[in-house]
């Protein structure tokens, strides 16, 4: 057997505990003695014959691996830091296959890790950079542009080469004060770290004598803090961690547009000084525009905010955001504010994005006048993306807002069916029956322009308002694969007659609350996962269906059909338990009282 092991950045105590097991019962060791530390072989038992692979070609280390497996000999090829990184280990592989000879691949620890260790940074620092590049520079291996992109870099394997190097990430993204350093040797004893800029890259590192084995790492995360980061911050939600406002009440978990994620943005101290204000007020996060850095800023604000703020020229936030508008269904709210705080202008998604409440709050915050331009606003029309989002709701097809909002705006009625009840104070223009009463009249003759249900089956030429009303229990056996999970979900929604938007969230069992399979399920279906004790299982009033093997593994004798209902806050079941493929899964749907609550203008 061949194992491929990385044998880590240079410190013996970095290589991983399965490589030195591996190291250690190994009858034959093919190391890479240019830049494996030769301390690593002390792991190897006693009579285990070495290679160095530094004196040999592929094809005199295939041999080496052949002749051993032959003798059922166990073979490690030992290579530095990480082997999928500049490991050359493809082209051994391909032949071993050619060969039918077995191997597997043990990870190490990479360089770029342990360079980064050395220096204390983060190449990802939140509104610094969130891409890492990893290249080399083209000497005898030709490699694609360098430094087109101004993200963090790791550069391998061109500490021989910094005059081109520099040349090259100057002609890129990059220009002279950009921060580099060069980390020679990380994690052994003689490491040396030069800390340098882009400008001076070349004449430090000449001055240092470094001319190999050092990792060139360039970008603004050498010197910047950064933002803080979401994980940890207490207003944002995780899978295993609710959200909580400014004033402790705890809100659960959200989908990946959080209501209270505000972004906003300065250019001037005194543009700063009224983004920290509302920051503050709002419970967003204010930054200040350094130069070229705004359209990263953007780009990373537009897919993880509910809504950016430019305190600004509206010309500065139109320019910024065009390049990333889709649709108002997926678009986060957008408002420029002037530096002076006297306008608060919507500038996308005004209703479903709720840009236009934005606005209002803004004005309710430092006094501006907010410049709501929609018409259905203007005219005191009944808004119904607006409405839906207040509702709670998703609308299933947008392209429909346009034609309801036109027959208001028109002066002629609209008709919406709704599964719920809904309060007598009906908007003007508007006629609202219930779905149960429209059966019973057998008035489907009057086609609905609106249809408020989690179902899925409503019929063409409707806008579908969808409350997102039912909550998924699960139980499955541990490591159950992801797809399994998503494909089974997925399926149960469509037999029970739900659209898939429609789900909430997804409940079980605490033990279950690091379930990879399960966490990556939600992701897939953007909804929150929440978990609960047994104790907390077992109280749940109702009748559900028992397992004496679940109340022996669990404490508790179902855990999809309780968690499902006490996720719902006492709601109904409405897919009894189903189980197969190890899974169990288990559908209720939570109370739902709509009204007429909507901004009105």
């Amino acid at each position: 057997m061949i194992h491929f092991v990385g044998a880590g950045p240079g410190a013996t105590d970095l290589i991983t505990l399965r490589g030195a097991s591996l190291l250690g019962e190994a009858d034959v060791v093919i190391f890479a003695g240019s830049l494996v530390n030769p301390e690593l072989l002390s792991l190897a038992p006693e009579g285990c014959t070495v290679h160095d692979s530094s004196r040999m070609t592929l094809e005199q280390v295939i041999d080496v691996m052949a002749e051993a497996t032959h003798a059922n000999k166990d073979v490690v090829r030992l290579h530095t830091g990480d082997p999928s990184l500049y490991g050359a280990i493809h082209e051994q592989m391909m032949r071993l296959d050619e060969l039918g000879i077995p191997y597997d691949d043990t990870p190490g620890v990479s360089s770029m890790c342990a360079a980064a260790a050395s220096i204390g940074a983060e190449y990802t620092l939140p509104g610094v950079s969130q891409s890492l590049i990893v290249t080399r520079l083209a000497g005898r291996t030709p490699v694609p542009e360098l430094a087109a992109h101004g993200s963090s870099m790791a550069i391998f394997l061109s500490a021989g080469l910094l005059n081109e190097v520099q040349a090259e990430l100057l002609c890129g993204a990059y220009d002279e004060e950009t921060p580099a350093a060069i980390v020679y040797k990380a994690t052994w004893p003689d490491e040396h770290v030069v800390r340098t800029c882009v400008g001076r890259l070349a004449e430090d590192g000449e001055r240092a004598g470094i001319r190999a084995t050092a990792l060139i790492l360039v970008g603004d995360f050498l010197k910047a803090k950064g933002e803080r980061s979401r994980l940890y911050d207490p207003t944002f939600s995780t899978g295993f961690r609710g959200a909580t406002h400014a004033n402790g009440r705890a809100t659960g978990f959200s989908s990946q547009r959080r209501s209270n994620d505000i972004a906003l943005v300065s250019f001037s101290d005194m543009g700063q000084e009224l983004a920290e204000r509302l920051a503050a007020d709002l419970g967003g996060q204010a930054w200040r525009c350094e130069p070229g850095g705004l359209a990263q800023w953007t780009s990373e604000a537009f897919a993880k905010s509910a809504a950016l703020v430019f305190v600004g020229a509206t010309g500065i936030a139109v320019r910024a955001i065009a390049p990333h508008l889709r649709d108002k269904a997926t678009d986060p709210a957008v408002i420029s504010v002037d530096e002076q705080g006297r306008f608060a202008i919507p500038l996308a998604s005004g209703h479903l994005g709720g840009a236009n409440d934005l606005a209002r709050r803004i004005e309710e915050a430092c006094g501006a006048h907010a410049i709501i331009t929609t018409a259905t606003d203007g005219r005191g029309v009944f808004a119904v993306d607006e409405w839906a989002r207040h509702q709670g709701c998703v609308v299933a097809n947008p392209e429909r807002i346009k034609i309801v909002s036109a027959k208001l705006l028109a002066g002629k009625v609209v008709r919406l069916q709704s599964d719920y009840p809904l309060p007598d104070d009906t908007p003007a223009g508007v006629v609202a029956i219930t779905t149960e009463a429209c059966q019973q009249r057998c008035v489907s003759h009057h086609s609905p322009d609106i249809v408020l249900s989690p179902r899925s089956n409503i019929g063409a030429g409707a806008l579908h308002v969808v409350p997102r009303v039912l909550v998924a229990g699960v139980g499955c056996k541990r490591g159950t694969p992801a797809n399994l999970l998503v494909e089974r979900l997925r399926t149960t929604l469509r037999q029970a007659g739900y659209d898939a938007r429609a789900l909430s969230r997804v409940c079980s069992i605490d033990v279950k609350a690091d379930e990879p399979g399960i966490l990556a399920m939600c992701a897939e279906f953007d909804v929150p996962f929440e978990t609960f004790s047994a104790e907390e299982l077992a109280k749940t009033p109702g009748s559900f269906s028992s397992s004496s093997f679940v109340r022996d593994a669990v404490g508790v004798d179902n855990v999809c059909e309780r968690s499902a209902v006490l996720g719902s806050g006492g709601g109904t079941l409405v897919w009894p338990k189903e189980a197969g493929d190890g899974i169990t899964l288990a559908l209720a749907e939570r109370p739902f009282a709509p009204d007429w609550r909507w901004s009105r203008g």
